[in-house]
C-alpha cells in the first residue's frame, strides 16, 4: 500500500515523548503515529461514549497547555459546563 507523508511542527518535549513512547511500543515513529491518528479518528466517527472520551481527553490536553502556558481561568467554563454533567 503507497502511503503519504505528512509534516508537522512540534514542540521538541512532544517529538521526545512520542520518541520514547513508540520505541516503548516497538513501533516505528511513523506507524505510532498513524496508529494514534486511526485511533483518534476511529473514536470521532465511534459510539456516543466514545465521542464523548475522546472530547474528554482532548480537552484535558488543552487545559493542562494552557495553564502551563499562564493563561487565566477566569470567567472559564468548568468541564461540567462543556460536557454537561
Amino acid at each position: 500500500m503507497a502511503k503519504t507523508q505528512l509534516n508537522a511542527r512540534v514542540q521538541p518535549e512532544l517529538a521526545e515523548q512520542v520518541r520514547a513512547a513508540a520505541s516503548r511500543s516497538g513501533m516505528e515513529i511513523s506507524d505510532y503515529i498513524a496508529s494514534v491518528l486511526e485511533a483518534d479518528l476511529a473514536a470521532a466517527s465511534g459510539s456516543a461514549d466514545m465521542r464523548e472520551a475522546r472530547a474528554r481527553m482532548h480537552a484535558a490536553v488543552a487545559y493542562k497547555k494552557w495553564k502551563a502556558d499562564g493563561q487565566p481561568e477566569t470567567g472559564a467554563m468548568e468541564m461540567a459546563e462543556v460536557f454537561g454533567a
